[in-house]
């Protein structure tokens, strides 16, 4: 089994090792448990996994949003704004522009390029649970005419006339 936490509402849920998406309890979203390995150029508008994203040398990942559970392994290209709750490490080659990293920790080889605001050590805050209230309902008295009493009585005499014809056909 296997400790995960979505990546839309932050609740944290246990599934199998074997599993690559289920659906969040708590949002009911369909989130995706799988390693993601980019090899070549993938334009998106979000990258999100709640496993890890490795972007090869040649890989390039062109998102508004990269969001991972397990942490991200750059050795190509990064754009976005990046979120994880694991570790961020850049290769000697990589490079990343966006508007915010957010991580646990960061490694950066020799060479790499970064260009943006980095926030570390981050973590996710918790989500917040809701109380369950209870709905208080009120009756209010109402004033009843005799036209609203005759058109009632005589829509239920009409739709008991027709149930009793189909009755007896």
């Amino acid at each position: 089994m296997r400790d995960i936490r979505c990546y839309l509402c932050g609740y944290r849920l246990t599934v199998s090792m074997r599993a690559m998406s289920t659906s969040c309890p708590s949002c009911k979203k369909a989130i995706k448990i799988e390693d993601v390995i980019v090899k070549t150029y993938i334009p998106v508008i979000d990258l999100q996994t709640c496993g890890r994203i490795k972007i090869t040398k040649r890989g390039r990942v062109a998102a508004k949003r990269i969001q991972s559970g397990d942490g991200i392994t750059c050795d190509g290209v990064m754009e976005g704004a990046v979120e994880t709750d694991g570790d961020v490490d850049f290769g000697p080659k990589a490079s990343w522009k966006g508007s915010t990293l957010l991580s646990r920790s960061i490694r950066i080889a020799a060479g790499a390029k970064l260009i943006g605001v980095v926030t570390v050590p981050w973590q996710r805050p918790e989500p917040v649970k809701k109380k369950k209230t209870v709905a208080k309902t009120t009756t209010a008295k109402k004033t009843v005419t005799k036209k609203t009493l005759t058109k009632k009585t005589t829509v239920k005499k009409k739709t008991a006339k027709k149930t009793v014809r189909k009755k007896k056909r």
